[in-house]
């Protein structure tokens, strides 16, 4: 390896430990209070080391979430090679993979899911916002490709493919949003249980022979 592939993989393994750091930030102490030097002595670097990869609290974020989706993207595309293989389980397959991104990728999964809020998207700057857009549209694509398949092997009922894959996203995303607010009361979490309960209804409605 030369010596610019080396600072390259340096650098890129820096901003990795970075954003990895605001993640657990804002896991333990939310998006108002993480600040910069917060995240700085989570990543165990300095400030200056934090600025000379990104400017501002937000801009790590949005880092950290096109990175989140992209992954994301990356496990839908995974089991679109594996279509044929998986068959009628496709579907199971998909909301497997929501609940993988929950109980591996906790603080990503709520970093993502707090900045796609309308009121975070208006606020940030153009190119910050156009980052996150641009993850998205590339994230919900591969979801509809994989689902828009399902229904054309005839494995889900007669619904637009488009709608379907917007929907199974929501409905993972609110039982998230859920489990989180009980949490942060300091309730009991019931994620595995209500995960089952809401693919079970789902499967019974989309699924063209039912579960």
């Amino acid at each position: 390896m030369g010596i610019n592939e080396r600072k390259e993989r340096e650098r890129n393994n820096r901003r990795r430990l970075i954003l990895e750091a605001a993640e657990h930030v804002y896991l333990k102490e939310g998006y108002h209070s993480t600040t910069m030097e917060k995240i700085a002595e989570m990543a165990e670097l300095s400030r200056a080391a934090i600025y000379l990869h990104f400017k501002t609290k937000n801009e790590i974020f949005v880092h950290a979430v096109v990175s989140f989706l992209e992954h994301f993207r990356n496990l839908i595309e995974d089991l679109y090679e594996r279509r044929e293989y998986v068959g009628e389980d496709l579907l199971k397959e998909v909301w497997n993979i929501f609940e993988k991104l929950y109980l591996e990728e906790p603080e990503a999964l709520n970093a993502t899911n707090y900045f796609l809020q309308s009121d975070m998207i208006r606020n940030l700057p153009d190119d910050l916002r156009l980052l996150i857009d641009q993850a998205g549209i590339r994230t919900h694509d591969s979801l509809f490709r994989i689902i828009k398949y399902g229904a054309s092997r005839d494995y889900f009922g007669e619904y637009d493919p488009k709608r379907l894959a917007e929907i199974l996203w929501t409905c993972f995303l609110g039982v998230v949003n859920f489990e989180n607010s009980k949490k942060a009361m300091g309730r009991k979490d019931h994620f595995n249980i209500n995960c089952k309960v809401i693919y079970d209804i789902l499967s019974k409605g989309i699924l063209s022979r039912g579960v």
